[in-house]
């Protein structure tokens, strides 16, 4: 088996890593104890708080003012993209989701919730999840979480509930 640094850097894996990590349960929470990117800061603690940025259409709905249930879907496959709040802050996490922001889809703000959080929620006596610290060359405070044991159609709408309900309401730019 591969390194973790090799795994979570191999391109061909980024869009379905969370497939594989699901397969391999064990493997996947021994790699949440190591840094997993070369431009690491360390791996993702207990009490950091982890922002995720929210745009429309496709986290949020304008009308209704909630997150959509697609919020989350990345987390079944590629991972739930978020940044190490604590390592940066509001005005840093807003420069960096409105300079994402694109013709087809409007930036709104984020959702933040507390790692411990992340890492307490069990579905069928195994933890559902794994953050793993994915440092980027050019956003050294990324972080990835990733479904690790949720397999079913019933528990993937579980996971979806859970995270829209634990993440906290919209910090509005």
């Amino acid at each position: 088996m591969e390194s973790a640094k090799d795994f979570f850097n191999n391109p061909d894996l980024s869009s379905t890593k969370c497939h594989y990590l699901t397969e391999n349960y064990e493997q996947s929470l021994e790699w949440e104890k190591e840094s997993v990117s070369s431009y690491s800061c360390g791996t993702v603690k207990d009490d950091e708080i982890l922002a995720r940025n929210i745009y429309s259409p496709h986290d949020y709905d304008k009308t209704t003012g909630k997150l959509n249930s697609l919020a989350f879907d990345n987390i079944l496959n590629r991972g739930l993209s978020v940044l190490r709040f604590d390592d940066t802050g509001h005005d840093e996490v807003v420069n960096i989701g409105q300079g994402k922001k694109k013709a087809t889809h409007e930036y709104h703000g984020y959702i933040t919730v507390q790692t411990k959080s992340i890492r307490e929620c069990f579905i069928d006596t195994k933890r559902a999840m794994a953050v793993y610290d994915t440092a980027l060359a050019h956003l050294l405070i990324h972080a990835d979480i990733c479904s690790i044991s949720v397999t079913t159609k019933g528990n993937k709408n579980l996971l979806r509930l859970f995270l829209r309900e634990t993440f906290s309401e919209l910090v509005s730019v």
